[in-house]
């Protein structure tokens, strides 16, 4: 997807009622623009955060004054568990009892906090543990399509844990192959699998963090962004790397495939 397109996307995604909408106009995959929607949300509040601890003795005092967790995650646009998470700490309640309450509401000490945070966390689909755990579940599937791929094409390969349990040090790749295969005309000794869209930024972040020395350490690999990604990486990422989406794996595995593509975490 060139950059243009990525950023007019980018733009128009404002909640999950418009993946649908921009899914069925332009025909790109749910997955790609939930993906797409999900980065977005995660930088504005990064972006924001700090400005908005700066309203938390307001935000206690709205709540205080009978408005609700969600009710001031509509107002200020912002996720309805960090908004949840700004107000209990300011009641004294710990991480660790914070963490317990958002894994059983029931156990907050009024029907109020309990009534809520169930409210609350199930109207948040980028920052509740659910959402979180939708998310772990979105990478598995993708790397269990690619051991899935490696197996029907009998190459030999071991995967993150077996690395570890190895006794590899260091970042691993989430796929090693023991015997290095052509693929695309290279000669590909790893595979990292990633259940998102490419954006150039973060990218650029993964090759810093990753993708370079998985490069250093084994050799040549391939980079898979299963929901596509911006063109523009092609023109500066590291040659010792290739970059592909889930086209690469649908003449293969199609009907696991395309299942993916569909993939969103909302429910």
């Amino acid at each position: 997807m060139d950059s243009k397109l990525y950023h007019f996307f980018y733009e128009s995604l404002h909640s999950h009622d418009d993946v649908q909408k921009l899914s069925e106009k332009y025909n790109v995959c749910c997955g790609t623009l939930s993906s797409i929607l999900n980065q977005k949300v995660v930088e504005d509040v990064k972006k924001s955060h700090y400005r908005f601890k700066r309203k938390e003795d307001k935000l206690v005092k709205e709540w205080r004054g009978g408005q609700s967790f969600l009710t001031l995650s509509r107002k200020y646009n912002y996720p309805s568990t960090l908004i949840s998470t700004i107000v209990l700490e300011n009641l004294g309640h710990s991480k660790k009892e914070i963490r317990t309450f958002y894994k059983n509401p029931k156990a907050a000490e009024n029907a109020r906090l309990q009534n809520e945070l169930i409210e609350s966390l199930n109207a948040d689909y980028f920052f509740s543990p659910r959402a979180h755990q939708l998310q772990e579940e979105k990478g598995r599937i993708g790397e269990n399509i690619i051991s899935f791929w490696l197996k029907k094409k009998h190459f030999d390969f071991t995967c993150e844990d077996e690395m570890r349990a190895e006794g590899h040090a260091g970042k691993t790749p989430d796929f090693l192959l023991r015997k290095s295969v052509k693929i695309n005309g290279r000669e590909i000794c790893w595979i990292e699998s990633k259940a998102l869209f490419g954006e150039l930024k973060e990218h650029r972040h993964y090759e810093k963090k990753q993708f370079k020395e998985y490069a250093d350490c084994f050799g040549e690999g391939i980079v898979v962004y299963w929901f596509g990604f911006e063109t523009d990486i092609l023109n500066e990422k590291d040659d010792r790397y290739t970059i592909i989406d889930s086209d690469f794996f649908k003449k293969d595995v199609p009907e696991h495939v395309n299942k993916f593509l569909d993939y969103v975490i909302y429910w």
